[in-house]
């Protein structure tokens, strides 16, 4: 069974790279919509479902974790709800429409069976309609012939919460209480639940094991998996077999399992080097492998080329400095060989080295320091963004089929070059996943 490449949609000016490469690239998987988006523009959406990719299946996140974090983190710079959570919010009603941006939602708060009944009723009724309803009164859907049902998500998610080693306690009966009451209002439909955790609650034994016995004792159709701030490069031995301890437990019974955040070795994990222990990955255009669960501020942006050795996006600079030092940046053919032979290179290089300089150029900008002072930051251009995006997004392809169909001795071949060849200009630093992946998915390395 091939591997499940979900991709998350983001903005709309993301839109087009869900054809990127090709049309048929997100066919095993689709598109994962976070729910406020989803109330904010379905008209949007749905176009986007209907005339850009050519009816992809999809499911809504209902982001339900999102009323019990601080209300900073769902509100304005005045202080109000934004417009999109605010309209999320108004249409699971109560009791997130009365405190929305004013505090958290607490477990308390759901204590009462109506109360946790009527939401998750709203809750999966949106899932099942808000994008649905929108593609059915398209113009659009005269050329398609498609009817409401098939119309609908590709799964249902039940009402789900974030839980770390402290809070699991308190909210995991209210997310069972939600997955049960949410098998009422399923219509025959696949329902999954979510497992958004933080790293803490994955390494502790307890912990994880409390969450995946109750929630695997549901009946549920599959998980969507998130562990807040999982960086699978910087992640280390612990973390990652305590991640592929959570998820091949979560699929017993043969049940899908899709990590929202996944880069490489999530995609390995889901192949046949580590036994399908997911069923599928989802990914952003060129980030969202590792991400935390309250938004945080993005920092300044920079240019990053994605190293197939390392798999892994790397600034631009330290890219220079490691090909320059490889020698791999003595001509098109050994840039080629070595480095990238990817569609977008090819094009980018077109025959001259010299042209690598394009997935890093950019534009300085002075910009006030807290200080007083003027600060010279350089921000990538447009088409750097362009040019690397493209690039990270074939890779990303020819890395599901890769770890799909390549034998095991082929996918370790090439985690060895990597690091073999690398560490000498990346550092040991730079490659040490490599071999904390091999040593995770049981590889010897020889």
């Amino acid at each position: 069974m091939p591997i499940n490449h979900w991709m998350m949609f983001g903005t709309f000016a993301e839109q087009r790279h869900f054809v990127y490469p090709s049309p048929e690239t997100y066919r095993s998987g689709g598109a994962i919509i976070n729910g406020n988006m989803a109330a904010y523009a379905p008209d949007g959406l749905a176009a986007f479902l209907l005339e850009k990719t050519g009816g992809l299946q999809y499911i809504i996140d209902p982001l339900t974790h999102a009323f019990q974090h601080t209300p900073n983190s769902v509100t304005d710079k005045n202080g109000q709800p934004k417009k999109s959570i605010l309209r999320l919010a108004e249409a699971y009603g109560e009791p997130c429409a009365s405190i929305v941006g004013d505090r958290p939602l607490l477990p308390g708060d759901l204590r009462d069976d109506d109360v946790l009944a009527n939401f998750t009723k709203k809750c999966l009724a949106f899932q099942k309609t808000i994008l649905s309803e929108a593609m059915a009164s398209s113009d659009v859907i005269k050329y398609v012939g498609a009817d409401l049902a098939t119309l609908r998500p590709y799964a249902l998610v039940a009402p789900y919460f974030y839980m770390t080693e402290t809070t699991y306690k308190q909210w995991l009966p209210v997310a069972v209480r939600s997955i049960r009451l949410a098998q009422n209002e399923r219509n025959g439909m696949k329902l999954f639940a979510s497992v958004v955790i933080s790293q803490g609650a994955m390494l502790s034994e307890s912990a994880s094991e409390a969450i995946v016995v109750a929630l695997q004792a549901e009946d549920v159709s599959g998980f969507l998996v998130w562990i807040d701030e999982l960086d699978e490069q910087e992640a280390g031995l612990t973390k990652l077999n305590a991640l592929l301890s959570l998820t091949r437990s979560l699929r017993a019974g043969d049940k899908e399992v899709i990590n929202l955040h996944g880069g490489y070795f999530s995609i390995l994990a889901a192949g046949r080097l580590g036994n399908q222990a997911m069923s599928g990955v989802c990914h952003g255009p060129e980030f969202g492998e590792c991400r935390s669960v309250v938004p945080v501020g993005g920092g300044i942006p920079m240019a990053r080329y994605y190293m197939p050795l390392l798999h892994r996006r790397v600034r631009y600079p330290d890219a220079l400095r490691i090909l320059q030092r490889k020698g791999w940046l003595s001509s098109a053919a050994v840039f080629h060989a070595n480095v990238c032979d990817c569609d977008e290179c090819r094009e980018t290089i077109n025959g001259n080295i010299a042209n690598f300089v394009e997935f890093g150029r950019g534009n300085i900008k002075e910009k006030r320091h807290p200080s007083g002072g003027l600060v010279r930051i350089e921000y990538p251009t447009g088409e750097t963004k362009k040019k690397c995006l493209q690039h990270y997004l074939q890779r990303k392809n020819l890395e599901y089929r890769f770890a799909d169909t390549a034998s095991e001795h082929q996918i370790l071949a090439d985690l060895k070059r990597g690091r073999d060849e690398l560490i000498d200009v990346a550092g040991l630093d730079g490659v040490a996943h490599l071999n904390d992946w091999m040593e995770a998915l049981g590889a010897v390395d020889q």
